[in-house]
This record gives structure tokens, sequence and C-alpha cells, in this order.
């Protein structure tokens, strides 16, 4: 009852959403069931994580507990243990905070609990002060140069080590046996070879590594890593599988001792929640829109046990904790957090109280505050998709992302690893289509899986490299996947400037009169797989190898330059159909946003494949959409967020856009259409084949479509 007395003060006062008797009633009538027995798994949950420095020790408890509470969220992150014990640790290897004086720990996990937020313990095991480091010698990273690294006091510490690999589990029994924890954080896991500097200090040469390297492979561990070399592939094997093995004995000892504790970090081994980050650098170029969508949808449609957890780093860069990146790039990627079904965070240095950069709190209050009313529509749900990008390369996963997103084409993101398996939300079969990004390594298991989902009638448009690497990475002399319809054997042309690929009349004719007309070449600056159209393929768009540049006299070639290796190759497969472009289309289109590219895309996927919509609508491209329902039918929603603001590097406030058209099919019949931003009614009209239209009058940064069934 106090939240609901809380969150009417704030709209009055802050918020421009309403919290109207209508749709109060609305909400409480819905039963979204749940998704598992746990409380994290697809659960609404908004987070807040300040990472406290030392001097934090002294702080006003209570009005850092409200300070929390007044944002709506209803679990907090603070650091623990690891590098710095913010409680009274008894543990002589466990460096306690000098600025102590009481429990802050047990303090704050009282007070927390007492306004129902959930309490996350954050641990860093990758660092120990350096008078214990001076004790230990053998927990210790050591460097290509033999020495160990100090960084402002902090020595870093080795996986392989017996600090983490011991004395970590006994800093963790005393944490979750003297306190009732929620849930565990563990930041820089691994095998962490940078300082924060950014200086990279090479392969850990210490005694515990080149043992167990020794031991796990028969080979002595490598200084500089050498790509496709043996050693080196053996070695990066050796880094996941321990790493893994670390992890999923940490999960073991932590759910041992409470099973209820949630573990989050970034691996999907021994944990409950995948953690990501969405930040912003100091690296040329600007900020990556799609961070959010990017990092929460692989987990969602890989995994039913897993959560994720992506972390929005409100700094303007690591240097510059002390201040926030865009707020309206970060509501940007908070938004994407809450309409694709992930849970909400927000990361600061200090506390609420003392952060020295406050403009983006209106917007967290905002944005938390929906949240929090709305909690049922954001329980138990999962997207409406007939599309699975299964995420490959990084540049071709992001300028895939962004053409899905910008055509509102409804898609799932599938880890490579995860394919075919019990613990994906959803069965290969139950998409029309997928999209193998350059997924390079598939292992034989993978390539006879999408093989056969293609031969039953299953639909792939895969790009780049896809399949022509084993599962260790190692570059195999013919692509694997025998769905592509290309001859076994191809060669390699390196990325070079001043290629094209030619349209031909009998290209437009096939991709699409219209949306070809205008122009018969095509950049092409990437990598590219040249080979041959099997019996029964077709190839299009012909490569032009590099042409002369220079002077405007002598930019110019001739017909003998154009190659017959295709640009594209379409094959039937049983009862399936494949489209395979041979190069980075996704890269290419996130390196420049070519119309081209964009043309090419949809034509394989509109026109080649035929892929169903599964909606339609006249929004432009920079109204991002999501479209979820909940798994026990009680409702479904559209999710609408406004990317208009940006200019260049800058983010500002959006344009509001009009008049937003809205075609689609739901599950079920639909007695209301509810705009939960603006809290009003939508009239809509049924048509006979189920198709459900409406029209959204305006929307500025966000809207939610709320969609009741009769």
């Amino acid at each position: 009852m106090k939240k609901k007395i809380r969150y009417a003060a704030l709209c009055i006062f802050m918020l421009p959403f309403s919290c109207g008797r209508t749709t109060d009633n609305l909400i409480s009538s819905l039963e979204p069931g749940r998704y598992d027995s746990t409380w994290w798994n697809r659960a609404p949950i908004r987070l807040i994580q300040t990472n406290l420095p030392e001097v934090a020790a002294a702080m006003d408890v209570d009005a850092y507990v409200q300070s929390i509470a007044d944002t709506w969220a209803n679990a907090v992150l603070i650091n623990v243990g690891g590098i710095v014990a913010n409680y009274p640790t008894t543990l002589p290897n466990h460096y306690k905070n000098p600025y102590l004086k009481g429990d802050l720990i047990g303090d704050l996990i009282h007070e927390l609990h007492q306004k129902d937020i959930r309490v996350f313990g954050r641990f860093d095991f990758s660092k120990v002060n350096e008078q214990i480091a001076a004790s230990h010698p053998e927990w210790l990273y050591v460097g290509l140069d033999g020495r160990n690294v100090n960084y402002n006091g902090q020595v870093h510490t080795c996986i392989n080590g017996g600090y983490q690999q011991g004395y970590a589990f006994e800093i963790l029994k005393e944490a979750i046996t003297k306190y009732n924890l929620d849930g565990l954080f563990f930041n820089m896991i691994g095998y962490q070879t940078h300082d924060y500097s950014g200086v990279n200090h090479g392969i850990c040469q210490c005694v515990n590594c080149k043992t167990r390297f020794q031991d796990s492979t028969g080979f002595s561990l490598p200084r500089v890593p050498v790509p496709g070399d043996p050693v080196t592939v053996a070695y990066r094997a050796f880094q996941k599988s321990t790493s893994e093995d670390l992890f999923n004995r940490i999960g073991r000892h932590i759910k041992q001792l409470d099973p209820a504790i949630a573990v989050n970090t970034y691996t999907d081994a021994g944990v409950d929640l995948i953690a990501t980050e969405s930040s912003s650098s100091l690296s040329a170029g600007y900020e990556w829109n799609y961070s959010g969508t990017a990092n929460v949808k692989p987990t969602l449609g890989s995994y039913n046990d897993r959560t994720p957890c992506n972390l929005l780093i409100y700094f303007q860069a690591i240097q510059y904790r002390h201040i926030g990146t865009s707020p309206h790039l970060a509501r940007i990627w908070m938004l994407q957090n809450m309409f694709h079904g992930a849970p909400l965070t927000y990361v600061i240095i200090g506390t609420l109280l003392d952060y020295g950069d406050r403009v983006f709190f209106p917007v967290l209050k905002d944005l938390y505050g929906f949240h929090e009313a709305n909690e049922k529509l954001f329980t138990n749900i999962q997207a409406r998709s007939n599309i699975a990008l299964i995420k490959g390369s990084g540049p071709e996963y992001q300028g895939l992302i962004r053409l899905l997103s910008e055509e509102h084409l409804m898609f799932d993101v599938i880890e490579p690893s995860v394919l075919g398996s019990e613990r994906s939300p959803r069965m290969l079969e139950e998409y029309e289509v997928l999209i193998i990004g350059d997924v390079n390594s598939l292992d034989d298991q993978k390539c006879s899986l999408i093989d056969d989902y293609v031969r039953n009638g299953g639909r792939i448009l895969a790009t780049g490299f896809t399949s022509a690497s084993d599962a260790a990475g190692n570059r195999r002399n013919s692509a694997r996947l025998k769905s592509l319809g290309i001859e076994p054997e191809y060669a390699v042309l390196a990325q070079s400037p001043s290629t094209y690929l030619k349209v031909s009349v009998e290209d437009k004719q096939v991709l699409g009169p219209e949306a070809f007309k205008d122009f018969s070449l095509m950049m092409m600056y990437s990598a590219f797989l040249k080979c041959r159209p099997a019996d029964g393929a077709k190839g299009y768009l012909k490569l032009v190898p590099q042409t002369m540049y220079g002077p405007p006299e002598k930019c110019y070639f001739t017909e003998d330059r154009i190659s017959d290796a295709p640009g594209i190759i379409v094959n039937t497969s049983g009862k399936g159909k494949s489209v395979f472009v041979p190069w980075r289309l996704g890269e290419q289109y996130n390196f420049k946003g070519n119309y081209a590219h964009r043309t090419l895309f949809i034509a394989a996927l509109d026109n080649l494949l035929k892929v169903d919509r599964l909606l339609e609508t006249n929004a432009s491209p920079l109204i991002e959409m999501s479209h979820m329902a909940n798994l026990n039918e009680a409702f479904e929603w559209i999710g609408l967020i406004n990317h208009s603001g940006q200019i260049g590097a800058s983010f500002r406030d959006p344009l509001p856009v009009y008049d937003i058209r809205i075609r689609f099919r739901p599950k079920k019949d639909l007695r209301e259409i509810r705009l939960m931003k603006m809290d009003k009614a939508l009239k809509f009209t049924r048509r006979q084949d189920g198709w459900h239209e409406c029209v959204i009058p305006s929307i500025d940064e966000y809207e939610m479509m709320l969609c009741i069934y009769k």
C-alpha cells in the first residue's frame, strides 16, 4: 500500500504518465503467472548498483536506503567483499575497509529488506591489497616481464592461483552465512591481463598456469598468442574450460550454502543471471544505439534458465566515472532492457546522494516508476517473433541488429553454443527463418542441425564466413553447411577498396525490379568468400575485384573485370531454402548504413525467402519496436522507443512522432488496446483474417501499447 501512495505522489510532481483508476483496475485484473519457481527469472527487477568507495563506509544508512526506495528500485547491488570487505570480516587475508566503524553491510541489508528491496552482494577476486599480496606470491598474476601487477596498491591475482581457487570460497562462505543476501555479483572474472590504464601484461606466466596448462594439454605455456597456432588454439580452449570450471564450482558452493541466492556475472557457467554492460567510452566513434537490445536478446532467446542482467553503466567513460553519459542515450538503453523483457539496471560510483551528475535522476524515476506501476506486464513474458538471429562476429551482429530493428522485424537472438539445446525457450522449428550472421565456428552437430532444419522446410539467410571454420576456430578448406548450395572449395579474397558487386538486369528481376531500378553497382568493402554455386543453386551479383582509382581519368573498369564470383547464392534444399551472402553484409551496413546493402537484406527476406511479417507499420526506422506476449496468455503488448534525438555524437530530446499505423495479428481477439504511457484507450479495427489495425496519435520518448484479450 505504501508503494502505491508514494507512486501517486510522484505522478503529480514528476512523471508525465498517468496512474489513473482505469489503468490500475485493468492491470490488477490480469494474472501473468510465473515463469518458474525462482524469484529472478522473467520477473520485474529494478536494480540500482552503487559501487561504493572506501570512504562511503561512514554513510548515513537511513538516507542511503531512502534514496534507493525513492527511485522505485526493488533490488540494490553493493560491494561486500573481495578487494575490500565492507563488513567486520574475521578472515586474516580479507582486507577490511579502514573507514569501517560498525557493520555497514549488516545495517544496509536489514534496512533495505525492511522496504522489500533485495540485496546483491558484489565481490571482486581479481585483485588483493598489496599487504596481503606480499605474503602470498603464489596467488598472484605474473606478467611477461616476470613481475606482478600492482595498480594503486591493488595486486592482480591469477585465476589458477590459490586465492581464486580456494580462499575466495572461504570469503563467500563467511559472507553468505553471516548475512541474508538475495544475490551475488562477481566483477572482473576469468583471465584478466589488462590493468586499468589499458596496458596488456600478456599471458600469465605464474607456476600455477604453467603447470596446469602442461598437465591439461601436454604443451608448454605460450608467451604470445599466434593465430592458428595449435598451442594458441589449445590455450584458448584451456582458458574457456578452466574459467567455466571455476564458476561452476563457485555456483555449486553458493547454492549449497543457500539455494535461494541468485548468482550473477559475465558468463553462463554456474549462474542465474548473465551480466553484460551498456556503457560509454573514450574510444573513437559514436555510442552504440542498440546496446541494450543487443545485450539482452541473446540470453532471452537462448536460455530458459538464465536471465539477462544488462548493466547500464552511467559513466561518461571508465576514466570519468563521476559524471554520466547522455541522459537521452541512457534512457534508450534502459528502455531497450524494459521493452525486451529484461531487468532494469543503473550503475554509478558512490551513492545516489553524492553522485556528481544528477541529470539522469528524473528519467530514472520516470522509467522505474512506470515499470513499478505496471509490474505485471513485465512478468512471465516472451517475444513474439518468427525470425531467429544466430549471433556471430561483433560488427556483423551489430549491423544485422540495426537492419532488423530499423525494418521493424520481430526477432530473437540465439547463441550458437546452445543451438538445439533443451535450455532454449523455443525450438528451431518454431522459427520461419534463421539469420546466421557470420558464424564462423560451427561443429558438425550444429551444421547437421541447421541442414536438417532447412530440409524440413526451414529457411536461412547466412552471411560472411558462416561454417568456414570448425568448432575450435580452425579455418577449413570448405564451407560445411550443405544447405548453402555451394561447391566445397572456395578462396578468400581480402578486404580491398574500390571493389563492387555488379547488379545485372536479371539480378534486378529476381531481387526486385522497383527496389533495384536505380543502381547497377553495390559497394563491397568486405573480406569475400569466392565460391561457386553447386548444382541446382543460382548465383547473382557478380564481383568486380579492386578497380582502378586515382585521377578521374583512370577511375573506370571494363566488362572483362567482372568476375564469375557471385555476391549472393540462392539454393533449395529439401522442403526449405537458403540465401547465402558470402561477405559480411551486416558489418557493411553497420559501417556505412548504405541503402544498397539495406535493399539487398530486405530483398533476401521478402522476395527470395518470402518471410511473413508479424507486424506492419508506417513508423520511421527511428522507432524501435518490440512485441511481447505473456506466457500465461493474459495479455500482449507492443513497445515503442523513439531514437530520433541523435545528431552525430549528440543525443538530444527526441522529436515527437505522429500517426503511427500498426497492423498486427494478436494471439487472440482483443477487447481493448490501451496506451500505457498516455493512459488512454486506443481505437482499433479487426479484419476478418484476424489482423488488427490501429493508429497511435503520437509518441515522445516511448510508448507501450497493451492488448487485452476478449
